[in-house]
């Protein structure tokens, strides 16, 4: 009995004094933790590796914190815009259409016949410049005289001035509806606001069949400044 050791016995006392230094460890690591702040992280020591993936969400940028010269080249593509998020006031140089003119039915005139347009005027700003666009449709028909087709003239006239102008026509001897696009110069900014008027006369060939119609027309002014 006397060759053996006498070996450690648990203790209540033991177990005690474990726990509390346990505690008391655990404790300082968790208050160490909570008490880290940015200013006591070196610069450069948290790199990408270190951020878990989409740890960083939208609510944790600042305002203004991310700059255009931090956005990689063709970083932003047109599927990282909303829907309606970029309007034309917000462009450098704003773009907007400002007048859109239409024009119903009417019969074939032979001489110069005006055109009734609906939503024609509009009011030009200094800074601003006007460049008109349209189409005509018809429904025509050649009657089979000396020209070898049916042809309608449009002569497009902005405050009384003519300013551009366009046609439609076929050489068809049946009914046959055709579009084509007639348009205007662009218009100077004025030195002063302009209440424009866009006007409309038409007039033929003379060599389209009684049958033959102006279906409609449709402008658009583009606005550009």
């Amino acid at each position: 009995m006397g060759g053996m050791q006498n070996k450690p016995r648990l203790t209540y006392a033991n177990i005690v004094s474990t726990l509390a230094l346990f505690l008391v460890l655990g404790g300082s690591a968790a208050y160490a933790a909570d008490k880290i702040r940015s200013g006591d992280i070196a610069p450069g020591a948290v790199r990408t590796s270190d951020v878990f993936k989409r740890a960083i969400v939208s609510g944790k940028i600042a305002v203004d914190a991310v700059r255009s010269n931090q956005i990689a080249d063709g970083a932003v593509g047109s599927k990282q815009i909303g829907a309606g998020a970029v309007a034309p006031s917000n462009l450098q140089f704003p773009v907007s259409f400002v007048a859109s003119p239409t024009g119903g039915s009417a019969p074939v005139a032979g001489g110069p016949t005006p055109y009734p347009l609906a939503d024609s005027t509009w009011v030009q700003k200094p800074g601003e410049i006007d460049v008109i666009f349209g189409a005509a449709v018809a429904t025509l028909a050649y009657d089979e005289s000396g020209p070898g087709s049916c042809r309608v003239y449009f002569e497009i006239n902005l405050n009384g001035q003519q300013v551009g102008g366009g046609e439609v026509s076929t050489g068809s001897t049946t009914l046959q509806q055709v579009e084509q696009d007639v348009g205007a110069q662009p218009q100077m900014d004025p030195v002063a606001p302009t209440t424009n008027q866009l006007s409309v006369q038409t007039a033929s060939n003379g060599a389209c069949t009684p049958d033959s119609t102006i279906d409609s027309t449709r402008f658009r002014v583009l606005d550009f400044g």
